[in-house]
């Protein structure tokens, strides 16, 4: 797997030599939240979990369902990915950003 690096900061070893720290172009947009100061959620391709009532959920940033029943419902987020269980759980609609849920909505869990 090949991957793409931007240019970090130099910084200097113990012996007096500098170097030039490497970021990895996925690491990119976490590196400049952190130094910004802005909030994870912000970033793009974080997922999102808005719930209300536990009757209803709204997901933003998944990329697809991995399992799909009544009564569990795991959401796909790249590397990560959201586990909701309950009972009478339905996909209510779903695009490529968002998708909601609606049923009884018992936990939500991120893994």
């Amino acid at each position: 797997m090949v991957s793409s690096y931007v240019l970090g900061h130099r910084v200097s070893t113990k012996r007096g030599i500098e170097v030039l720290l490497l970021k990895a172009v996925r690491e990119l947009p976490a590196a400049l939240a952190e130094r910004l100061s802005l909030p994870e959620e912000l970033l793009p391709g974080r997922g999102r979990l808005t719930l209300c009532a536990g009757r209803q959920a709204l997901i933003e940033g998944h990329r697809g369902l991995m399992e799909y029943t009544r009564e569990r419902i795991v959401v796909s987020f790249g590397r990560e990915k959201l586990s909701l269980t309950g009972s009478g759980l339905t996909v209510q609609a779903m695009n490529a950003g968002e998708l909601l849920i609606t049923g009884r909505i018992r936990t939500a869990e991120w893994g």
